[in-house]
């Protein structure tokens, strides 16, 4: 469903002066839809926009006397450390790479094989990522973190019923989960239900009020049930905590357009562009 530009803020302003006349309102989620910046964002909290890296079950160990040499670190944590340092210096070609490596060596290594789900989603390579979560699964059912990046790779591929599925079987267990209810929330507001989507985003700030983007979208969803003061306070949070954010700029703009305020909204519309330029 098309809406118009008083409803929606797009991914990359396109006037300074304005707003275009009609928009076709930004679909996508988090955390994969974001640029470099947004999932820089997510990946030290969303998620994407998402998830951490879910934790594998170890046998307990008897721990070294204290005399004893350190241990020599496995083939296994060698080449998962080397691929979270290449996916930190940007090099996720070669991330992918030893991540595969490793699976080679362990095709039950849940951590590698779920954050190659990630890098795979990032790229766009929504079917391959969701195989990977999948195996991942097969391997350790019910994982929530595991459950939470499916959600949103599945609401990413437009599959909302499956999304919402493993969403709430999440949050069943884990109520508390900030990442499922922000997900969530996304899934729903994809499917149109905006005023269904909000307590899900605000549940999720108030489980973690440090990220911009759940601000951003709770405000988008605010707007479209027009209530116009709550959308610009949760814009101007976001914009607060991503102030070089061009998209959060644009839509505090969209904001005070609909406010009645051309002034300050026209002001939104310049520092956002001047960012998109950068």
């Amino acid at each position: 469903m098309e809406l118009s530009a008083r409803y929606s803020t797009p991914s990359v302003p396109v006037a300074v002066s304005a707003p275009s006349p009609a928009h076709t309102p930004e679909r996508k989620q988090l955390p994969f839809e974001l640029s470099t910046e947004d999932v820089a964002e997510v990946a030290a909290v969303a998620a994407p926009v998402v998830a951490p890296e879910p934790e594998m079950s170890e046998q307990p160990t008897t721990p070294p006397a204290a005399d004893s040499p350190p241990a020599e670190p496995s083939a296994e944590e060698v080449l998962h450390r080397a691929a979270r340092e290449a996916n930190a210096n940007g090099d996720v070609k070669r991330a992918k790479a030893l991540y595969r490596e490793l699976l080679g060596l362990n095709p039950r290594h849940v951590r590698a094989r779920n954050n190659l789900a990630l890098l795979l989603e990032q790229d766009g390579d929504h079917e391959h990522a969701l195989k990977e979560l999948d195996q991942c699964l097969a391997v350790d059912p019910g994982n929530p973190q595991v459950l939470v990046n499916r959600g949103a790779v599945l609401g990413s591929m437009a599959r909302y019923a499956e999304a919402e599925r493993d969403l709430r079987q999440v949050l069943l267990v884990e109520a508390g989960n900030a990442e499922a209810h922000f997900n969530l929330g996304l899934v729903i507001s994809r499917k149109g239900l905006w005023a269904h989507a909000i307590p899900h985003l605000r549940r999720a700030i108030e489980l973690d009020p440090s990220r911009a983007m759940v601000y951003y979208y709770l405000g988008e969803a605010l707007n479209h049930v027009d209530d116009l003061q709550g959308a610009l306070q949760a814009y101007q949070r976001a914009a607060e905590l991503r102030p070089s954010s061009a998209k959060v700029l644009y839509g505090v703009g969209i904001i005070l357009d609909r406010m009645n305020r051309p002034e300050e909204a026209a002001q939104m519309y310049r520092r956002s562009r001047e960012l998109a330029d950068r």
